[in-house]
Formats: C-alpha cells, sequence, structure tokens
C-alpha cells in the first residue's frame, strides 16, 4: 500500500489525467484484491492511490463509478482477447468454441467478481446516463465480438447471454462459507475442492444444445 506523505501535483495534460485515473483504478484494484466491495472505502483508494480524498472525487463522483470504469476495463480486454482468439483459431465445432470462450477463464476471477456486481450495486447506484453509456458501449463491444464467432448473430447473442448468466451464478457459488457446498451448505468432499470444472461442463453443454456441430465459419477476419 502506498505510504507516500507528499501528494503529487495535480494532473494538468490530458496525458497527465489519463495517467492519474489508470492509478486510481490500480489502487481499487489492488486493494479489492484483499477485502470486499462493501468494506471498502474512496478514503482507502486515495490513500492507497497516493492522493488527497477532493482529488479522487476529480475523477469518479462515487465508489460506484469508479467500479463500473475497473469494469469496463476488464470487459474490453477479456472482450479483445477473445476476439482475437476466434480471428487466430476459427473454431469450427462447439468443443472448440468452447475452448476459445474458456481461455484463461480460470485467471477471470477480478471480472467475473465484477459482473456480480454490475447488477445488484454498481447500475442501480450510478447516474442513469453514466449506467445508460456504460451499457451501450458494451452493446457495441459485444456486437463486434459476435462479428468473430462462427455463428449467426442471433446465435451468437444467445451464447454470449448464457455465458454472462452463468459466470455470474457459478462465481456467487464460489463465494460461498469456504469449506461447505454452496446449495446443501454441507461440508464440501475432496471432489469437490472447485467449481471450475462444473462451470466448464455447463458452457459445453448449452453450447452442444444452441448450436451446430458444425457451424459457420466466423464472418470476420
Amino acid at each position: 500500500m502506498s505510504s507516500t506523505s507528499t501528494r503529487p501535483a495535480r494532473a494538468r495534460s490530458a496525458e497527465e489525467k489519463h495517467q492519474r485515473r489508470y492509478d486510481i483504478l490500480r489502487a481499487a484494484e489492488r486493494l479489492w484484491t484483499a477485502a470486499s466491495y462493501a468494506e471498502l472505502s474512496m478514503n482507502q483508494v486515495a490513500r492507497e492511490a497516493g492522493l488527497a480524498k477532493g482529488t479522487l472525487y476529480l475523477y469518479f463522483d462515487t465508489k460506484e463509478e469508479l467500479f463500473l470504469a475497473l469494469l469496463g476495463e476488464h470487459l474490453h480486454r477479456w472482450i479483445g482477447a477473445t476476439a482475437e482468439l476466434f480471428t487466430e483459431r476459427r473454431p469450427r465445432s462447439p468443443e472448440q468454441v468452447a475452448a476459445v470462450l474458456l481461455h484463461h477463464a480460470e485467471h477471470l476471477t477480478p471480472l467475473r467478481r465484477l459482473l456480480v456486481l454490475l447488477g445488484t450495486v454498481l447500475e442501480r447506484n450510478v447516474r442513469p446516463e453514466l449506467a445508460l453509456e456504460f451499457r451501450r458501449d458494451l452493446d457495441l463491444q459485444l456486437r463486434r465480438l459476435v462479428a468473430h464467432m462462427p455463428y449467426d448473430p442471433d446465435t451468437a447473442m444467445r451464447v454470449l447471454r448464457h455465458l454472462y448468466a452463468m459466470t455470474i451464478g457459478w462465481q456467487q457459488l464460489s463465494e460461498s462459507l469456504p469449506g461447505s457446498d454452496p446449495v446443501t451448505a454441507q461440508p464440501r468432499g475432496p471432489q469437490d475442492s472447485g467449481l471450475y470444472s462444473e462451470f466448464e461442463l455447463a458452457l459445453r453443454a448449452i453450447l452442444h444444445q444452441l448450436t451446430p456441430s458444425e457451424p459457420l465459419a466466423a464472418t470476420a477476419s
């Protein structure tokens, strides 16, 4: 955590402001790895970033606005990387599509945690125009991803909606009490140490149900 006692000068150029905003997001992300969203405060983020609290509010009006921006970063990164994988691999079967969508899935916990917050906390507590702007940008990004998938647009969007719903559900299950089954509340057995394999199983089943065994080639190059 930052321990500097000297507050940095106010950012003036566009580049300095961009860097300051980036530093704030990274500070919030570092803190969030060890604390829940409810426990985290804007004061803590300001201290971690080495800023005065008033400076922090020049960039984000609320904690919800800050975390919505953080989610936007993670989504842009995942969508861009996944679109590139579709272009590189050109999957032609449900199994191959699943492999693309599950690529690095075990390392996407921050994104999954943020998606859980989206509908329950973030969008309900930010300015309506900001929430609308976020949704419009997300829709644009998803349509770009759909263009790289080997399905017609309606089918591709259905796949992504199921992926989104499962991501939230399985992440919530994984955050249940340590050592207990999230459904029965009974102690987990040795075979139940993780939920990732169950998430993978569910995604593959949905892809086989929604899509043909030999999908069309992706339309984007």
